[in-house]
């Protein structure tokens, strides 16, 4: 996986990203304003998202991880004051346990395969009732509809990056096994049943919750 996305990023370090536009203006209020706490940016890639962050919240210590080596070499560069971290999928995240008061996971869920096991160390990483922030393309049974009827191969392109397809169901119920309570969620980009994108904004549940253990170990 890492490969592949070296590849992407040599071709889009410097792109905008292209649902920036009316994904931006539909979360900024969802992000931590907070003064003086912690983020990771959960697939930072090159560092669009990043120097958002790091202008809306700049008293904060913001780390990011992502799969590409490319990629963090990249963002190392543009921000040499502060830490980044090259991971792998379905492995432990480099991150102490109840160290981070936000994550910010930007349309990067629908690229791994061990989503179990990045829920479990979203909750492991988070401190008690920490927040986690997810974005990623919506699949709703009316706009499957659609795309079955107008595009199912450019949108389910067996090519294509995207290995994941989540409703607005089956994302929040992923997070609740895992352990988070939701606070709210939402669309973005075109109208509702058609959005292109959603949101859920999630908290970690206090008490002796302990995650589920994956189907793969």
């Amino acid at each position: 996986m890492g490969n592949l996305y070296n590849t992407y990023w040599k071709y889009h370090k410097s792109k905008q990203l292209p649902d920036f536009k009316y994904k931006w203006p539909v979360i900024f209020n969802l992000l931590p304003k907070n003064e003086n706490i912690t983020i990771l940016d959960h697939g930072c890639g090159s560092g669009y998202i990043f120097s958002r962050l790091l202008k809306l919240n700049p008293s904060s210590k913001i780390t990011g991880v992502d799969v590409s080596e490319y990629a963090i070499n990249l963002i190392s560069k543009r921000f040499p004051q502060n830490d980044f971290h090259v991971v792998k999928d379905g492995e432990k995240l480099p991150i102490k346990s109840s160290s981070v008061n936000f994550i910010v996971s930007l349309d990067v869920i629908e690229h791994i395969y061990f989503t179990r096991e990045i829920l479990n160390e979203f909750y492991r990483i988070l401190t008690p009732k920490g927040k986690l922030l997810i974005t990623t393309p919506y699949h709703g049974f009316v706009k499957n509809l659609a795309i079955l009827l107008m595009g199912f191969e450019r949108v389910f392109d067996p090519y294509g990056p995207h290995i994941r397809f989540f409703t607005k169901r089956s994302l929040s119920d992923g997070l609740e096994r895992a352990g988070f309570e939701i606070i709210d969620s939402g669309y973005f980009g075109r109208f509702y049943p058609l959005s292109r994108g959603m949101y859920v904004l999630a908290k970690k549940k206090v008490g002796r919750f302990m995650p589920k253990k994956s189907i793969y170990k």
